[in-house]
């Protein structure tokens, strides 16, 4: 069988949306951090997560999406759920930190008095590869990073906004409810 890229990577990226459904193989990992498993993030990943994003949007609408965001959140990212529960903010900003620096974003974060902390993030590595490939649509990365921001603080003690800048950036602010 002879797939063309955008169908290679489609079938991929629901693949690995099934696997986020039914708990997935990156639960396998030890380091509770998953996301610092080391090695190199191929610059496709960025293309291959908007083609997954796009894949089950079209064809499992705005309530597909949420679903797999919850399992991410809630699965994949258990630990640093769990600690948001807690009222702990440790882990989600040392995963700001790493996969930003890790990619080379162009970023700041302050945590904030009341235990919370803003995120600028002024030209996103994500934006910057799909723009340099000509692939469009970066905008879907980012429903995708509000979605799981949303489905992360979910039954916390924090909300989370974040907002698209339109030219490739965001802010997202996490701070306590009232």
């Amino acid at each position: 069988m002879n797939l063309e890229r955008r169908d290679f990577l489609k079938a991929a990226a629901a693949a690995g949306g099934v696997s986020l459904f039914g708990g997935g193989c990156l639960s396998c990992f030890e380091d509770p951090l998953r996301y610092r498993y080391g090695g190199e993030l191929h610059r496709d990943f960025h293309a291959s997560i908007l083609d997954g994003y796009n894949y089950v949007k079209d064809n499992y609408g705005e309530e597909g999406i949420r679903q797999v965001m919850e399992r991410f959140a809630c699965g994949v990212h258990r630990t640093m759920h769990e600690k948001l529960v807690r009222g702990d903010t440790s882990e989600l900003l040392e995963y700001w930190r790493y996969y930003l620096a890790r990619e080379g974003a162009d970023f700041s974060l302050e945590e904030t008095a009341d235990g919370g902390a803003e995120l600028t993030v002024r030209r996103c590595p994500a934006h910057a590869h799909l723009e340099k490939r000509g692939i469009p649509g970066a905008e879907g990365l980012c429903a995708a990073t509000r979605l799981f921001n949303e489905e992360l603080v979910k039954c916390t003690p924090f909300v989370l906004e974040t907002a698209a800048s339109g030219d490739g950036g965001c802010r997202q602010i996490l701070r306590r409810k009232c």
